[in-house]
This record gives C-alpha cells, structure tokens and sequence, in this order.
C-alpha cells in the first residue's frame, strides 16, 4: 500500500512540474508575432499568451506554429501531436497483489517502441525488469488506442508476450505438494534442489491518461490487470506452474 501510495505523489508532482508555461515566439495566421510566455487551455483548444504584461486568448486554429527563437526551428502546434510515425514510452510501476502473497507489490520497470499505424492506433515492441520470486525480463508486443488525436487523451491498451527468467530460482517450494503426493512420495530431493524457472507467458490489458507537454514529450499514468504463468522444472521430470493475477499502475515518460 506505501509503495502505491508513493507512487501516486510521484505521478501528481511529476505532472504539476511538467505543466509550466513555455517561452517562444507565437506566430499567428494573421501575420503577427508575439514573443512571451505560452500554455495551452482547454485540452489544446486555446492558446494563452502572456507578453509584456498584457494576456493574450487564441484559438488554436488562429495559430500558426511556435518557435524557440524568432526565426528558429518551429517547436509545437496542435496539428502536430499525430505527426511522428515513431514513439519510445517508459514506465516505472508496481504488480500489486492481495496481502496473502509473498510479494505485495513487486517493482516492474518497462520501455516499448511503437510504430503510430494511424492517429489514434499504433503497434510496438517491448522489454523490461520486473521482480517478482526472481527477477524476470518481459518481451512484449504493445497495442495502443488513443481515443483522441489532442495533447490530453484516454486510452487502451493491450500487452502480450512471455516472461524471460534472467537469475535462478530463489525459492524452494516446500509448501508445493502434487495431487498424487498422498499416494506416492514426493522426492526427497526435491525439496532440496528447488526447481529451474522457465518463464511463461504475460498478458496485461489496461487503460491509461496521457498529457503531451510538447511535440517530443509527454507523460502518462495507467493501471491494468496482468496475467502471468511462471513455470518451474525439478528433477525426474517434475514441473511447477504458478499463475500470477495482478494490478498493474505505473506513471511513464513518452518521447519522439
């Protein structure tokens, strides 16, 4: 629950950080030029100006583009959120389960890079950590869809993939007892050798809020729900699957 908890302050400090005002010279259809301090008001429906001590109102659809510098390279306009063909997302978050498990909330930390198929629909690769008995590396095929094409949009999203086991097991399952083990022994040395962790497969659906501070950089939160099937192998050809069933939130960082 702390580690939720800290999660959360972490996500609403980030966002009040992030959305400041921007300095830049605002170049306007009309042929104007007012350089000063800008935001964006109303999900990028509005522009608000402050320069030398007036405040300006725009429509987004009465500017042109912004630029960094008078003549520089332009930084942003509304039009341009769907633009790139290429995003990288990161996310840093917790797995958490009921009080009854051996980990309440195992730390996972993930990053994808998609390919935007279309304004509202993209596809990706993923990997990452996740550390749950022992630590696990998640390679993934990322679905995206983004209900709106504006810096402030909703969306889903769908994980599928299989968890890579990168140390040896850390636990030895005492408490693990096939069916048949009340009609034949279970193996004496199975107990004391443990068993190999294979992996197994993940599947995490979810849904996510992301807010675009600029062309190239944005943040977002989600919570989902992720299933994964750990497989274990022991001597004389024993094996173990444990499934997991978990709540995922993360907070994460979008680049272009």
């Amino acid at each position: 629950m702390k580690k939720l908890i800290v999660l959360l302050c972490m996500s609403v400090l980030s966002l009040s950080v992030f959305a400041q005002s921007e300095k830049g010279h605002v170049y306007l259809k009309s042929g104007s030029i007012i350089k000063g301090k800008y935001s964006y008001l109303n999900n990028g429906k509005q522009l608000k100006v402050e320069s030398a001590g007036n405040v300006w109102i725009f429509d987004a659809d009465d500017v042109d583009h912004i630029a960094s510098k008078r003549e520089g390279e332009t930084m942003f306009n509304e039009d341009s959120v769907t633009d790139a063909k290429w995003f990288f997302r990161t996310e840093l978050g917790v797995l958490a389960g009921n009080s009854d498990n051996s980990q309440t909330a195992p730390f996972s930390i993930t990053g994808s890079v998609n390919f935007v198929v279309n304004p509202n629909f993209s596809a990706g690769l993923g990997l990452g950590v996740e550390f749950l008995k022992e630590s696990y590396m998640p390679v993934y095929a990322n679905f995206e869809y983004r209900f709106r094409k504006q810096l402030t949009s909703p969306y889903v999203f769908l994980k599928v993939g299989y968890q890579v086991p990168i140390e040896d097991s850390n636990e030895i399952y005492y408490d693990v007892y096939p069916i048949w083990s009340s009609f034949a022994p279970w193996p004496s040395d199975m107990a004391q050798d443990g068993f190999d962790c294979k992996g197994g497969v993940l599947i995490n659906p979810g849904v996510g809020f992301q807010q675009m501070f600029s062309r190239n950089f944005g943040m977002n939160f989600a919570v989902g729900y992720q299933f994964h099937r750990l497989s274990y192998d022991g001597n004389n050809d024993y094996s173990l699957d444990i499934d997991y069933n978990r709540a995922t939130v993360k907070i994460g960082i979008i680049f272009n």
